[in-house]
């Protein structure tokens, strides 16, 4: 059996970013991605949003290493020439009860330590975006986009530069601890396979976190680590509306969805999206049966939209932990020491804002290896 010190199961962003933080000469990391290439999932098939962390709860998970990896991307996106742009971000509130949700989440973002933010008036959200109806907007400075191809490029560039073994188009089938460490079993592109023995497993696996998790023999219903699939669809907005748009513009969020919100390409181009229904199977096509949905929805704070100025454009799938209906879950991200599983890192239910928080994630889990290296001596 071929022993190393890591291996990181999943190369999507946050599997990328713990390869690259990881690295170093004194370690043997190995990261396995079942697909050809990195960011295949979940991180290629998204808004591209550089979040600030405003939505969700001060304690959680998903709330910290949002506002922590916010400037941390933008940093490292600046120092590795990644194109991105602090664009900032208008909730906008199109009724009565709607302003009200502003300014709770106004006094939510502050306890989150969000900076800048602040409510607008009509008169100033004509100001920024003269294109956008609105009877008030929540206003984030910090809120921005990115290239995320290029991000992951990175990611990987550095990894494989610092030593990660970059297994590609290896699957793993079988996940165990025995006696002191933890052993993978990979089968590679030619049907052949491999075990690997390691001190310290991740398992990044986004939209198989749970079913890698039982692998290693825990129970993913009972542990609440059970994913349950969460599409978004996109529509494309007429190129004869390029650049009229300066600012990532949301909606008022419900309890379980962000909504449908203008997504801002870098080059100036338009999409709305994404949506979320939660489907049985992995599918990326986009029914075009959805669009009017989509312009109903939009036209309420974009009034300048047709009918005909949206076209099916792609879809994603969300690892989400929540069910339908109910109310969204924080990430896992834990060392499963207390279930007999030293060494074992599992990350599940890793959606939005992940790929904000992708460095964060990355520091936080560096910690938890050095607590097992730590435990062990």
């Amino acid at each position: 059996m071929t022993k190393v010190d890591i291996v990181i199961i999943g190369a999507g962003v946050v599997g990328l970013a713990i390869a690259r933080r990881l690295a170093s000469g004194e370690r043997e990391v190995v990261l396995v991605e079942r697909h050809d290439g990195f960011g295949r999932e979940t991180s290629s098939r998204n808004s591209e949003v550089i979040h600030a962390g405003i939505y969700y709860g001060e304690e959680l998970l998903k709330t910290r290493l949002c506002v922590r990896g916010n400037p941390l991307l933008y940093e490292y996106c600046a120092k590795r020439g990644i194109p991105c742009r602090k664009t900032g971000k208008l909730i906008v509130a199109t009724s009565e009860p709607e302003i009200t949700r502003l300014h709770e989440l106004l006094e939510q973002g502050g306890r989150n330590g969000v900076r800048g933010l602040r409510l607008l008036r009509p008169g100033e959200i004509e100001a920024m975006e003269p294109y956008v109806s609105a009877r008030a907007a929540l206003y984030s400075p910090d809120s921005g986009i990115l290239d995320s191809h290029e991000l992951m490029s990175a990611l990987e560039h550095e990894a494989a530069q610092q030593s990660v073994t970059l297994a590609y188009n290896c699957t793993v089938t079988g996940l165990a601890h025995t006696g002191s460490q933890l052993e993978v079993l990979i089968r590679d592109a030619d049907g052949e396979d491999l075990p690997l023995g390691a001190s310290v497993v991740i398992n990044a696996a986004g939209l198989e976190a749970d079913r890698v998790a039982e692998m290693s023999g825990l129970d993913a219903d009972e542990l609440g680590y059970r994913i349950h699939l969460c599409k978004g669809e996109y529509f494309s907005v007429s190129n004869r509306h390029t650049g009229k748009i300066g600012r990532l513009v949301y909606p008022v969020p419900t309890p379980v969805h962000l909504g449908a919100h203008v997504v801002l390409a870098l080059d100036d181009s338009l999409k709305i999206g994404p949506s979320s229904f939660y489907v049985g199977d992995i599918d990326y096509d986009v029914d075009p049966d959805h669009q009017e949905e989509f312009f109903l929805n939009a036209r309420k704070f974009l009034p300048f939209l047709e009918y005909e100025d949206l076209a099916p454009a792609m879809a994603g799938i969300r690892p989400k932990l929540s069910r339908d209906g109910e109310a969204f879950r924080d990430w896992v991200i834990r060392e499963e020491s207390d279930l007999g599983l030293p060494g074992l890192i599992d990350l599940v239910g890793i959606e939005s804002p992940g790929l904000t928080a992708c460095l964060a994630i990355a520091e936080m889990v560096e910690g938890m290896v050095e607590g097992v290296a730590t435990s062990r001596n």
